[in-house]
C-alpha cells in the first residue's frame, strides 16, 4: 500500500484530465505525476528514505502537493505545519519530529527559519520554494529540473506512518499524531465515494490549510475520485467566490467562519459572481450555527453537508447525508465507523443523554509521536476518546453539545456554551459569537459572551444582548457579561480560539 498510488492510478486512467489548478498552473494528472516523480527522485538523491521525516513549511499551492506526494512515494513521513508559524513553533516541531529535510517557502524561511537554523540539529537540508536565496540551501526548481520522471511508489505496510500532524496544543506542548497510509487512504475513499458526492469531472476548492486534517477530505477525497484541485494560498471570502466563478468549481469545503464571511460578501454584491457551477458545500472543524445553514443553501443554491472528525480520526467519522440531514446534527456514523457516547465511567449512555463521543474506525491514528502515555490515555481498548460531548437522537443522528473542557458549571448547573451561541447567532445583529466561563465567587463560573457584529448593525448594547437571551433560555444559562470585539482570535483554519479568550480573561481577572 502507498497513499500516492492514487496519483499513479489517475495518471494511467485519466491522464489528460485536470489535476491541479491555480492562476499560473493547469496540470493534467499525467503532468502532476511526473512532477511528483521528479521530486521523489530529488529527495532520494539527498538521502531521504523510508520512515525519514520531511518537514513542510508551505502555503496551499501546487508545489505543496508535489512535495507531499513525493514524500509519500518514498515511504517517508511528511511533517506539515502552518505557514503562519513563527520560530519557536517551528523549532519545536522540527526538533520533536527529528526531521531530516525541510521544504519551505523562501520568504518565510528567511524570516523564521534562518535565525534558528543552528538550533535544528537533525536538519540536513533546507529546500526553498520561491524567489529568494539563502546561504547553504537548495532550491525546489533546481532539484525538480534534475530529477528523473520515472519513479514508482514504494510498497509500504498499512500501518507505516505517512504524516505526522501536530495538534494545536491547547494543553501543554503540541502532540504529533501519527497517521498511516491506511488511515489516509481509507478515509480518502470514504470522503470521495460517500461524503462529497464527487466524480472525476468535478473541481474542488477549499479555504482550509493543506497542513490541517481537512486535507484528507478536501484534497485526498477528491483526488481519490480523480477530481481536480484548485489551490488558494490563503482564504479570503471574495477570492474564494472569484475562484469558484472563474474555474467553475463544483465543490467547496471550509469551516463555518468561512461560509459566514462568504455569505456576507456575496450578499453585498451578488452580481459580481457566477456561482452556477457550484453544487455542494461541506463544513467541519466547528459547529455551524443552525441559523446560517438555510441561508447558505438558499443564497448559493447548493447542497450542504456537515461532517465531524478530528486529526486523530483522519477527518470524517460522521457526516450528514445530502438531502436527509437534520439542522444542527453532525449526521450519522460514516461507513466502517462505530460511534459510542459514554459517561465518566465509560458506560454507554441512554439515547438523548449527553456523554463523551468515542469512536472506532479505519481512520483512527496510530498514536502520538514519542508520547506513549498520552496515547494510552486517549484510548479505551480500540475506542478513541474525542473529548467532545454529544448526544444521539431516536433516529441515530448525532449532535455535538460542546468540547468536554468547554463545559462550565454555574451554581451546580451544567452549561454548554454552544447552546448559548446558537441563540446568539439568531440575533439579527450578531455575526460571530463565542461563550466561555469566567470565575465567579458565588457561582464558581458564569457564562460570558464575546460577539462581533454584522456591518451596519446599528447600536447594540450588552444589555440588549442579555435581554434577548433572557427571553429565549433558562435564566442560569444567560450570559452575565457581554463584550464586543472587532474580530476574534482564530487558528489558521478560521476556527475561533476559545483558549485565547480564556487567556485574555485570566489577564483581566487573575486567579487569587
Amino acid at each position: 500500500m502507498n497513499l500516492a498510488r492514487m496519483i499513479e492510478q489517475n495518471a494511467m486512467r485519466i491522464p489528460k484530465n485536470p489535476a491541479v489548478i491555480n492562476e499560473t498552473v493547469h496540470w493534467s494528472w499525467r503532468e502532476f505525476n511526473l512532477k511528483v516523480n521528479q521530486f521523489a527522485n530529488a529527495l532520494s538523491r539527498l538521502g531521504v528514505g523510508k520512515n525519514d521525516r520531511v518537514a513542510m513549511y508551505l502555503p496551499n499551492s501546487p508545489e505543496y502537493l508535489v512535495v507531499y506526494f513525493a514524500i509519500a512515494k518514498l515511504g517517508a513521513t511528511a511533517v506539515p505545519f502552518n505557514i503562519m508559524f513563527k520560530s519557536s513553533e517551528i523549532t519545536y516541531i522540527i526538533n520533536n519530529s527529528r526531521a531530516k529535510v525541510l521544504v519551505a517557502a523562501a520568504a518565510e524561511a528567511a524570516l523564521n527559519v534562518e535565525p534558528i537554523r543552528s538550533q535544528l540539529s537533525t536538519l540536513e537540508h533546507v529546500i526553498l520554494v520561491g524567489e529568494y536565496e539563502l546561504e547553504d540551501t537548495l532550491t525546489y526548481t533546481g532539484l525538480l529540473a534534475g530529477g528523473s520522471e520515472e519513479f514508482t511508489a514504494l510498497e509500504c505496510a498499512e500501518d507505516d506512518v505517512v504524516t505526522i500532524l501536530y495538534t494545536s496544543g491547547t494543553t501543554g506542548q503540541p502532540k504529533g499524531a501519527m497517521l498511516t497510509h491506511a488511515n489516509f487512504y481509507r478515509n480518502a475513499e470514504l470522503n470521495g465515494s460517500y461524503t462529497l458526492h464527487i466524480n472525476d469531472q468535478d473541481i474542488f476548492l477549499t479555504g482550509t490549510p493543506f497542513c490541517h486534517i481537512f486535507f484528507v477530505l478536501a484534497v485526498l477525497g477528491p483526488m481519490f475520485k480523480g477530481a481536480a484541485t484548485v489551490t488558494m494560498p490563503r482564504f479570503f471570502p471574495d477570492k474564494a467566490l472569484e475562484l469558484i466563478s472563474k474555474y467553475k468549481v463544483t465543490h467547496f469545503a471550509g469551516v463555518p467562519t468561512m461560509y459566514i464571511y462568504m455569505l456576507q460578501t456575496y450578499k453585498a454584491d451578488p452580481e459580481k459572481y457566477d456561482l452556477s457551477s457550484w453544487r455542494f458545500a461541506q463544513a467541519a472543524g466547528a459547529a455551524m450555527p443552525a441559523e446560517y445553514i438555510g441561508q447558505i443553501e438558499r443564497a448559493f443554491q447548493i447542497g450542504y453537508c456537515e461532517c465531524y472528525g478530528s486529526t486523530e480520526t483522519s477527518s470524517t467519522c460522521t457526516y450528514g447525508r445530502l438531502g436527509h440531514g437534520k439542522a444542527g446534527s453532525i449526521g450519522l456514523p460514516a461507513e466502517m465507523w462505530e460511534i459510542k457516547i459514554v459517561d465518566e465511567d465509560n458506560q454507554e449512555v441512554p439515547v438523548g443523554e449527553i456523554g463523551e463521543i468515542t469512536v472506532k474506525g479505519p481512520g483512527v491514528f496510530k498514536g502520538y509521536w514519542d508520547m506513549p502515555e498520552a496515547t494510552a490515555a486517549a484510548f479505551s481498548g480500540e475506542w478513541f476518546h474525542t473529548g467532545d460531548l454529544g448526544r444521539e437522537d431516536e433516529d441515530g443522528y448525532l449532535y455535538i453539545v460542546d468540547r468536554k473542557k468547554d463545559m462550565l458549571i454555574c451554581g451546580g448547573y451544567n452549561i454548554y456554551p454552544r447552546e448559548i451561541e446558537e441563540v446568539l447567532y439568531a440575533h439579527p445583529a450578531v455575526l460571530e459569537a463565542a461563550v466561555v466561563g469566567i470565575q465567579d465567587a458565588a457561582k464558581g463560573e458564569i457564562p460570558k459572551a464575546y460577539i462581533t457584529l454584522k456591518p451596519n448593525a446599528g447600536e447594540v448594547s450588552p444589555e440588549d444582548i442579555i435581554a434577548y437571551c433572557k427571553e429565549r433560555m433558562a435564566a442560569y444559562k444567560v450570559p452575565r457579561v457581554v463584550e464586543f470585539l472587532n474580530e476574534f482570535p482564530k487558528n489558521a483554519s478560521g476556527k475561533i480560539l476559545k483558549r485565547s479568550l480564556r487567556e485574555l480573561e485570566a489577564e483581566i481577572r487573575p486567579t487569587a
